[in-house]
């Protein structure tokens, strides 16, 4: 349970609501749901979930919808995961670069490596090439072309 939801249960009054937009935003595990409702009515509070309009905090069938609507969140939550996982495998199979692209070629890091070996400043070469003086420093002061 993060710092902040825990800081909110714990400054919850008798008559506050807790509202959140939709479910998987309160938690991913149902059992966590059940825990979080459970301190939130503990407090004399109520919850709502904007998402799940026919949820009412004041009855008991309110935990069995909520533990359904809980492992509902956390089953969809799981399948996006596989779903993205796959994705990004068949990508990297068909070649696709993942992650920034690298602010300077192969032909610019050999001339900074140069640059560098022959002792000019990192700060006037980031210049020349118009990044900053970290990407520079980041650069070994020789290339292996092997």
């Amino acid at each position: 349970m993060s710092v902040e939801l825990r800081r909110m249960l714990d400054s919850l009054k008798p008559g506050d609501v807790v509202l959140a937009t939709t479910t998987d935003r309160v938690a991913r595990d149902p059992l966590d749901l059940l825990n979080i409702l459970d301190a939130v009515k503990a407090s004399g509070a109520g919850m709502r979930l904007l998402d799940e309009p026919f949820i009412d905090t004041t009855s008991e069938m309110s935990d069995l919808i909520l533990f359904i609507v809980g492992w509902a969140a956390r089953w969809h939550r799981k399948r996006i995961l596989e779903n993205t996982a796959h994705g990004r495998e068949l990508a990297r199979q068909r070649g696709v670069k993942f992650g920034r692209k690298p602010k300077l070629g192969p032909r610019e890091r050999e001339e900074i490596a140069g640059r560098r070996a022959l002792g000019e400043p990192c700060s006037q070469i980031a210049t020349a090439f118009g990044v900053s003086e970290s990407t520079i420093s980041r650069m070994p002061k020789w290339l292996n072309l092997g």
